[in-house]
């Protein structure tokens, strides 16, 4: 099918995207904006996809250096494509890889940062998608919760972060294998489509080597609750793009 050009701010910054894989959605963007970089540091987005958390911490804060690491071909491809187009080569870098392998790629504690938006199902949860692509990018077909969760801690210095967005179903077990990994959970934020439902997924911060304390911010509201409209709050995060 024929690729799309999405719009993430206008005028400005642009990913290239095709139907016929996993597109990005809100949690994406979410997650690049609870994200806090520091100015200058070293950061690998594990399963970058089409590249829009790499484009959109390069584009908005001073990241050294964003690494998107993907294990698809096609996708690593068509990310390039799109750091290229919006002039970000000089920032952000797109590997082909695989992130259950992290540690052969990058030297053990290097990395300031590792952002990641993962599969969300074990293989046998659900009804796996027609197209390999679009199953990878739904479930952990190429590396379980625990191997991404351990790759980041072996690659991250010491005081460095894991900030990812994932399913509340799978809470406890993202807390488990965090402290397992020497990562101590840091901060948390809850997303909830309106009011009266449930949270069903969530942002967290972890830091490697850090004394234990945990924060939770306010709930990310995303829709105005008796009306098909955004909040304020996510209006404000997506500007005019998208």
């Amino acid at each position: 099918m024929k690729e799309e050009l999405t719009i993430l701010i206008p005028g400005q910054l642009y990913v290239i995207q095709n139907p016929d894989f996993f597109k990005f959605g809100c949690d994406s963007v979410f997650l690049a904006n609870f994200t806090e970089v520091r100015k200058g540091s070293t950061v690998v987005d594990f399963g970058t996809g089409s590249g829009v958390i790499p484009l959109l911490l390069a584009f908005k804060q001073e990241p050294g250096k964003v690494i998107g690491l993907e294990i698809q071909e096609k996708m690593a491809e068509m990310a390039r494509r799109s750091v290229e187009l919006n002039g970000l080569a000089d920032k952000i870098e797109i590997i082909q890889g695989d992130f259950s392998r992290a540690s052969e790629i990058f030297e053990a504690e290097s990395i300031d940062l590792v952002v990641t938006n993962p599969p969300y199902m074990p293989v046998g949860d659900g009804k796996i998608s027609q197209g390999l692509e679009k199953a990878i990018a739904r479930h952990e077909i190429y590396g379980t919760l625990e191997d991404l969760i351990r790759e980041a801690s072996i690659i991250l210095k010491k005081g460095g972060r894991l900030t990812m967005v994932h399913k509340v179903n799978r809470f406890n077990e993202i807390i488990y294998l965090l402290k397992e990994y020497k990562l101590e959970p840091k901060r948390i934020r809850l997303i909830q489509s309106r009011l009266r439902l449930a949270p069903k997924t969530f942002l967290i911060e972890a830091r490697k080597g850090s004394r234990p304390g945990l924060a939770f911010e306010p709930t990310l509201m995303v829709y105005e609750e008796d009306r098909e409209e955004y909040t304020r709050e996510v209006k404000e995060i997506y500007g005019d793009g998208f």
